[in-house]
């Protein structure tokens, strides 16, 4: 645990978060050349090595917070990135650059049931515990399982050739980018962490509000440098791809994941807006993928009003309170 974060919270966020993009851009740039010199599809490859690269800090910051006893952080961080996900990241995507592409009903399925497990810990007993967790893990395990199956039908459909050749020197390099992607990612969580708690003691503010702002925005940074940037150079799988993936991780293996390690209760009344805002947004993204074929101009300016006017109220709420 690093002893300077707490004597410096504001410096250990900042460094935390820079840390914490760079080490998602590395993995992501190496588990993108290897996936894309195995054969997958621009679509397979954001819904699934993007997406869990992308969701990496979310893991690490969850993980983390739920050893150190701060649930409210661990959760919020997971609901707080997933309309974060939509709304934002979604919403600027669309907002610089209409997306327009064809969703199957795979990944939105997937997308509202991943949604609707956040719901179970609300509605059940107050706790995310192992059981539940077990369950989150399933739906990801199944969600990957069809998705390489469907991936593997449309392989062996077509003559579908690897996008550049593989030498060994690629796939060292690649193999490395990895592996400091990850260490960066482990130092990014834990300072990112070790300031956020000190700060919303600072200011009065709960830890869900910290976990649903600053900490979720923080570590849904990777995804959205990674949606933008693949919207405006006309990527529209590997934006939506992401998001999407992202999403269906979060639940899966960051939630699912902290909690098998480290069973956590449930602050209803604090989360009860956060949950409801990561249930509307998805049903509002996958209605608007299946009837509009991608996301226009105007939707993606609505998601973002829809996400100030989410934060601005839950923060005045949580000053009120």
């Amino acid at each position: 645990m690093p002893d300077w974060a707490p004597d410096f919270p504001l410096l250990a966020i900042a460094a935390g978060l820079v840390t914490l993009v760079v080490g998602a851009d590395l993995l992501v740039r190496g588990a993108v050349w290897i996936a894309l010199s195995l054969g997958m599809s621009h679509m397979a490859v954001g819904l699934t090595l993007v997406a869990m690269g992308t969701s990496m800090p979310e893991l690490l910051v969850s993980l983390t917070a739920a050893q150190k006893g701060s649930s409210a952080i661990a959760l919020a961080n997971v609901l707080g990135s997933n309309v974060a996900n939509v709304l934002l990241i979604v919403g600027v995507a669309a907002s610089l650059c209409a997306i327009r592409l064809q969703v199957r009903r795979l990944e939105l399925g997937f997308l509202l049931l991943a949604s609707a497990l956040t719901a179970v810990p609300f509605v059940v007993d107050q706790h995310v515990g192992r059981p539940v967790a077990a369950l989150m893990v399933a739906m990801l395990v199944a969600f990957c399982g069809q998705l390489l199956r469907r991936e593997r039908a449309a392989m062996q459909s077509v003559d579908h050739a690897p996008p550049h050749v593989a030498t060994w020197r690629g796939w060292l390099a690649h193999a490395a980018l990895l592996a400091l992607g990850l260490v960066l990612l482990l130092y990014g969580a834990e300072w990112l962490v070790e300031g956020a708690i000190v700060v919303a003691a600072d200011l009065g503010l709960g830890e869900a509000v910290i976990g649903m702002t600053v900490v979720a925005v923080g570590t849904s940074l990777p995804e959205l440098a990674t949606s933008v940037v693949a919207a405006l150079r006309r990527q529209p799988e590997i934006a939506i791809g992401n998001i999407l993936g992202s999403n269906i991780f979060n639940v899966g293996a960051v939630l699912g994941i902290a909690a098998l390690v480290q069973p956590f209760p449930v602050d209803t009344g604090a989360l009860w807006p956060l949950l409801t805002a990561t249930l509307a947004s998805a049903v509002a993204l996958a209605a608007v993928l299946r009837l509009r074929g991608g996301v226009p101009r105007l939707v993606g300016l609505v998601f973002l009003f829809g996400y100030v006017a989410f934060l601005t109220v839950e923060v005045l709420r949580s000053h009120a309170g």
